[in-house]
């Protein structure tokens, strides 16, 4: 007969940290994606393989030279760059046209995981903690790199909301995505606007990417599953909703950590989208997201 684990207050508190940490990887992802989808409208298929690639670059440049902060930083630089070459060399003459935007995100993101199975293979590849130590919080030994990837994602969690909310390109973003014409009318380049937004979503994939490869290993198609992970997170939390994003990660995060403790991975995640589509046939716009106005 089947025993349900025994959860005491040290292993509660060693699997809400689990949450916290894996929420904040899902939510970088997340908020990149959002971020894209609600300024520019587009469904960028090719924001996973953006999170392989910023794990690749970590693992390669770690491999090469013993440093995980100087692999960190230079596969975040190198992946922010080619999004902002495809921004500018293919994405930006295709706005205007959702299905042809949907249709190329599909096909780099295709191309650079197969060109990823090509030169690693199929097989994972694991990265060493830099942070191997643990550290005693809330009376339990628990590992310092994660306790780093929460920190990380929660002050990019602050950073992203006071560039939203407080500078001035922040207010360009809001205009253009709600009153382009007008925002172009007062002065607005909205063509800078999108690309800054595109560019910004990109380097937070590959920021995810880098963080989550002392965690879990690394394959070529790691972007697959997390892009699902955070397109569901952006439709229940809201569509273009930072805050919906932010909240709804860090609930899948705690779902997936204690859901482990009962079912295998891959049903939770089935009973995370299940659960997902009864809560979407109910508020279809999700927690946090705007209702629409007629004219």
């Amino acid at each position: 007969m089947y025993e349900l684990p025994l959860i005491t207050a040290d292993n509660f508190i060693t699997y809400v940290l689990n949450g916290l940490s894996r929420g904040m990887i899902i939510f970088l992802v997340a908020s990149g994606l959002s971020l894209i989808f609600g300024l520019i409208g587009l469904i960028n298929f090719a924001h996973g393989a953006m999170l392989a690639l910023g794990g690749y670059g970590t693992y390669v440049v770690l491999q090469v030279t013993g440093n995980f902060w100087l692999g960190l930083v230079i596969s975040v630089v190198l992946v922010t760059l080619l999004g902002l070459a495809l921004e500018r060399k293919v994405l930006y003459w295709i706005y205007d046209e959702p299905l042809l935007g949907f249709l190329s995100t599909f096909g780099i993101g295709l191309v650079i995981e197969e060109a990823l199975a090509v030169y690693f293979g199929s097989r994972s590849y694991t990265v060493q903690s830099p942070l191997p130590e643990s550290i005693q919080l809330f009376g339990v030994s628990y590992p310092s790199y994660r306790i780093f990837v929460i920190a990380v994602g929660a002050a990019v969690a602050l950073a992203i909301g006071l560039l939203l909310t407080r500078t001035r390109l922040g207010l360009e973003i809001h205009a253009t995505a709600n009153m382009q014409p007008t925002a172009e009318i007062l002065g607005v380049d909205t063509s800078k606007v999108y690309t800054v937004t595109f560019v910004l979503g990109t380097a937070l994939a590959a920021l995810a990417g880098a963080l989550t490869a002392p965690i879990t290993s690394m394959y070529p198609t790691i972007g697959l599953d997390y892009i699902t992970m955070a397109f569901l997170v952006i439709i229940v939390g809201g569509m273009g909703s930072f805050k919906g994003s932010f909240v709804v990660s860090m609930i899948v995060g705690q779902v997936i950590a204690f859901g482990w403790l009962l079912l295998a991975p891959t049903y939770v995640r089935i009973l995370i989208f299940a659960a997902a589509m009864v809560f979407i046939l109910y508020k279809p716009r999700g927690f946090f997201g705007k209702p629409e106005v007629h004219e």
